[in-house]
């Protein structure tokens, strides 16, 4: 209940509501008769309520008064007088009473009206701060998507041809937060033209296939080809993280293994290319400044298929390759340690293997999104033997139907839990 100050000269009249006050549960703090006194006992007692007559004792109105305490706190007061004159009204409404009674007044009129008045104003303050609450969260709900928002535009930053229409982009989400998704939306596209198209797979690879299931609208991981004279350079890239973080360092991450594809002089190996690919990512995140603790990076299985004899090379950052080789699967894992980040001092040092291919021969790479989703019946890990059994299980199949075999694998084993990274997994059959 509320701690009340009663402000009024006629004794009589502030003890009766005293005692009304006190009857209905609320605590009279102090009585004063002026002005003078009603401020020096608001500031040592502080009350939540204010009853005050209009006129005091002394040279200060209870106008005044109350003039002079909401200067500084917001308090709820309700005006007790007989004086009724227009311009008394006109001088109590600049002070946003909560109520006003006239005197006379019998007790039980003024005990209702004291009820119905207080019921009120409780009513009234917890509408309020509902509504303050809702709309601290709504300024919350903004400030995180305009932060999601800043992403996307660093994302998408590097594409220097679409920075205007990235403007207007950003312009529009900061007026309308509900149109983030058009944005989402456009990333994806960008993101979408980095990635080789079906066209291009079939012309390169023949028999193979792709099993690419993002997380989000846009994804960390992202599938990479590059013909170069008799090569060809195809790799699977996980970046850290997923959603639009992810995507941001999936453009980083395609960017820089066109430009360390495009500018070496010689055909490099794929260990060779990782190490320059490091190298870049160190260099683009400015991981390698004093006080930069950032460990975003990607893990990449990558190989160099020569096209005249099939021969693989292939070197990881933290990714494997499986060869199905006369019904066995053989496992060459990869390094330890992955693309970007300083945790071992900028010496990476990523290692090839070598992989004798034979017709019939098929190989195989995936992130982690893939062994790593839980489901099935305990809820446990999709995990590398499971796909170790499919392959071998079906290694007799298209791999057409292979994808497919794959694809419902995985759902079926998610079901209805969350997915809770990107997944991407490449096939090759020679």
């Amino acid at each position: 209940m509320s701690k009340v100050l009663i402000v009024e000269d006629e004794h009589i009249i502030a003890l009766h509501l005293k005692k009304i006050l006190t009857n209905l549960g609320h605590e009279v703090l102090d009585i004063c008769s002026e002005g003078n006194d009603a401020i020096i006992a608001f500031d040592k007692h502080m009350p939540n309520l204010l009853f005050v007559d209009i006129r005091l004792k002394g040279d200060i109105t209870g106008i005044e008064v109350v003039k002079k305490i909401k200067e500084q706190y917001d308090v709820p007061v309700i005006y007790v007088t007989s004086c009724d004159t227009e311009s008394t009204y006109i001088d109590v409404k600049s002070t946003n009473p909560i109520a006003f009674l006239k005197k006379p007044f019998d007790e039980f009129q003024l005990k209702a009206n004291i009820e119905i008045i207080l019921k009120r104003h409780v009513e009234s303050s917890i509408k309020y701060n509902d509504l303050k609450k809702v709309s601290e969260l709504q300024e919350l709900n903004i400030l995180e998507l305009t932060e999601t928002n800043s992403h996307l535009i660093t994302a998408t930053w590097r594409e220097r041809e679409l920075k205007d229409e990235l403007q207007k982009t950003k312009l529009l989400v900061e007026e309308q937060n509900n149109k983030i998704m058009d944005s989402i939306n456009y990333a994806k596209r960008i993101q979408q033209s980095i990635i080789p198209n079906k066209e291009v797979l079939d012309k390169l690879l023949g028999d193979y296939f792709l099993f690419y299931k993002p997380k989000d609208v846009v994804s960390g991981d992202f599938p990479w080809i590059y013909e170069r004279g008799n090569y060809i350079y195809i790799a699977v890239v996980d970046c850290t993280g997923h959603g639009v973080p992810g995507a941001m360092m999936s453009l980083i991450g395609a960017l820089l293994l066109n430009d360390v594809v495009n500018n070496q002089t010689t055909d490099k190996t794929p260990a060779e290319l990782l190490n320059e690919l490091h190298f870049g990512v160190v260099k683009t995140l400015k991981q390698d400044k004093l006080g930069n603790k950032a460990a975003d990076g990607m893990d990449v299985a990558l190989c160099r298929i020569n096209k005249t004899n099939n021969k693989v090379l292939f070197a990881g950052a933290h990714r494997p390759l499986y060869h199905l080789k006369n019904g066995e699967l053989i496992e060459y894992k990869g390094c330890k340690f992955p693309i970007g980040g300083m945790h071992y001092n900028n010496e990476n040092n990523f290692k090839d293997h070598e992989v004798m291919i034979e017709e019939d021969d098929s190989i195989y790479f995936f992130s982690d999104g893939l062994p790593d989703q839980f489901g099935g019946p305990e809820r446990l890990k999709f995990g590398p033997k499971k796909i170790r059994q499919l392959i071998l299980e079906n290694q007799d199949k298209p791999l057409s139907d292979l994808k497919n075999i794959f694809e419902e694998s995985f759902h079926n084993w998610k079901a209805d839990t969350k997915q809770i990274d990107d997944v991407l997994m490449i096939g090759v059959k020679f």
